[in-house]
């Protein structure tokens, strides 16, 4: 009975394996298809293209890039007001008196003359301030926004590098999965092993091309996500890497703090400008008059000048430039907290950085003592010793284990562009 209880169940899990086999066939033979309706080809690899052009590139296609030529014009406008001699536009001024309509005496009175707003004390040099400031700004708003499109370069030739891992990761599965199944194949056909841990054995192999076709997949989406940021439809043959930078602390070179430094004394140079609007500019005005009493006088003709001078009003002067007070207050704040949100990701990346040193010996013995039990596994398996499962098993955690360093090995890299980035290091 118990003989029969046996076979039962060593044909039910044969008929398992066929079925999954079945399953797994059917799900390739749609995809040369598939691929012919949904194809994409792959970037090309050049050998000549640095990573220099592959940031420069980036650079030039990123949306905030249209930005810089606003910001220098607006940088060259202040600069050239704080340089002019009057503080604002000039006006013509016309005034014109007839009674014709009226008593009709021939009264006739006609001014004309060119109103010029001058300069308060010290309201010209606050004005050079200011367009200083926009200029200094300009010139860090240009080394934040290579700082913020290395940071997105960084990232996208990481997931680049993860891909390709992932790829030969899996080739190198499939090359295994492959080994056993001829393995397994020269047993069968000497009748040392059965049809069962075949079926087994080519399952493992069906399953390993499946998931190397999803590792294709990912290195198709990292490329499209990388020309989308670079606008290159070729990438470098070298993997990208960078050597840990030396620096240990954020200084005030970073490119964020140094922008958004620059910002505060903008804001600075801001309320100076907003309080001298506020109190108003003297005024001078120079011209001619013309004028008679009646038609039987001559007309007099005289030079005249006037000047207004706005005085007082303290409160309004206060509220007017409240608001740029409060933008002042706004950019100091800014500034503070990205010092302190850009030391919290740089203690964060370094304590990561320490657990994968002191990971990595124990991943590479890791990965050494699977690789000998795999060889050994697969080598008493062709003398019949063992049996396939206990194969299976040592293969996947050989695998495994070099899945792990290879990946430990990566993160390590990432980790090193992340710290270089966070710290402020360009490329």
């Amino acid at each position: 009975m118990l003989k029969y209880f046996s076979l039962w169940k060593e044909t039910l899990s044969l008929l398992k394996c066929v079925w999954r086999l079945r399953v797994y066939l059917l799900l390739l033979l749609p995809v040369p298809v598939l691929a012919a309706q949904m194809s994409h080809e792959h970037l090309i690899v050049s050998e000549s293209l640095t990573f220099t052009d592959v940031f420069a590139s980036a650079l030039e296609n990123s949306p905030e890039y249209m930005e810089t030529p606003v910001r220098e014009n607006q940088a060259e406008s202040y600069t050239d007001t704080g340089k002019s001699w009057i503080a604002g536009r000039p006006s013509v001024q016309m005034n014109y008196y007839d009674d014709s309509r009226l008593d009709n005496v021939g009264l006739m009175e006609f001014e004309y003359g060119v109103q010029m707003p001058l300069w308060r004390p010290g309201q010209r040099r606050d004005t050079r301030a200011l367009g200083e400031g926009y200029v200094n700004q300009v010139e860090q708003w240009k080394q934040l926004l290579s700082w913020v499109v290395a940071g997105r370069v960084r990232n996208v030739l990481a997931a680049l590098a993860e891909a390709e891992l992932g790829i030969a990761l899996q080739n190198q599965v499939v090359a295994d999965a492959r080994r056993l199944r001829d393995v397994t194949l020269t047993l069968f056909e000497a009748g040392e092993v059965a049809r069962l841990e075949l079926m087994q054995a080519e399952t493992l192999l069906v399953e390993s091309q499946a998931d190397l076709l999803q590792a294709e997949a990912a290195l198709v989406d990292a490329e499209r996500t990388y020309e989308f940021l670079t606008g290159l439809t070729m990438r470098p043959a070298k993997a990208y890497s960078e050597e840990l930078t030396s620096q240990e602390e954020i200084g005030n070179s970073h490119p964020q703090l140094q922008f958004l430094r620059s910002s505060v004394n903008l804001a600075e140079a801001n309320v100076k400008q907003s309080e001298n609007t506020a109190r108003g500019n003297p005024t001078i005005t120079i011209g001619s008059r013309r004028e008679r009493g009646d038609r039987f006088q001559n007309s007099i003709s005289s030079v005249g000048i006037q000047l207004s001078i706005p005085f007082g009003g303290g409160s309004f002067v206060s509220a007017q430039s409240s608001s740029a007070r409060r933008a002042k207050v706004d950019a100091e704040v800014s500034y503070q907290n990205s010092f302190l949100q850009l030391n919290a990701a740089l203690h964060e990346v370094e304590h990561s950085l320490f657990i994968v040193a002191e990971e990595e010996p124990l991943r590479r013995s890791q990965m050494d003592l699977s690789s000998q039990r795999y060889n050994m596994a697969l080598t008493a398996f062709e003398v019949g010793e063992t049996t396939l499962a206990e194969v299976v098993i040592a293969q996947q955690q050989a695998q495994e284990s070099d899945r792990t360093l290879r990946l430990l090995l990566l993160e390590k890299q990432r980790l090193i562009t992340e710290f270089n980035q966070i710290i402020g290091v360009l490329p």
